[in-house]
């Protein structure tokens, strides 16, 4: 029998632009890679995005985007709820060997003209034998180095031009 342990992660960070801009570019679904960092900005341990490609309609609900990782792996993740005048989305990830399960809402709160809180608040279950610890530290490090600081300096580079 398959054994697992459940894994409940809520993260959140400050982005220096509006929420209608976070927004936009959180929903363009295949746009990731404007804005995910290569394995040398992110600090990640690899392996890198090489491509995104978006199944379904722009916008529509649902749709997915289809990212292949440089190892070949590909990754599929499906938005299955959008409330732009609340700004969040829900999506699931398709299973691994270590992961299965996996919903995440992302929202967006405005602080001011100029401010915003990005929240990811995900719900998943590792599957055994992976370790866990190092399964929730694969995750926080994706949502702090890749999501978040890849949306600071996307956002960043663009007030400087």
């Amino acid at each position: 029998m398959l054994q697992f342990s459940r894994v409940e992660l809520q993260k959140s960070a400050e982005i220096s632009a509006t929420a209608d801009e976070v927004w936009e570019v959180v929903t363009d679904w295949a746009g990731v890679s404007r804005w995910w960092p290569s394995i040398e900005e992110g600090d990640l341990l690899g392996p890198d995005l090489a491509e995104c490609r978006l199944i379904g309609e722009s916008g529509a609900v649902p749709r997915t985007r289809q990212m292949t990782l440089d190892n070949g792996v590909v990754v599929e993740e499906q938005i299955f709820y959008q409330d732009d005048a609340a700004r969040r989305i829900c999506y699931s990830k398709s299973p691994t060997a270590e992961v299965s399960g996996y919903i995440c809402t992302t929202y967006v709160d405005e602080i001011d003209s100029h401010c915003c809180v990005l929240h990811l608040s995900s719900f998943f279950d590792v599957r055994s034998p992976a370790d866990r610890s190092a399964v929730i530290a694969r995750f926080e490090a994706i949502y702090e180095k890749a999501i978040f600081n890849g949306l600071r300096r996307y956002f960043a580079k663009r007030a400087s031009r």
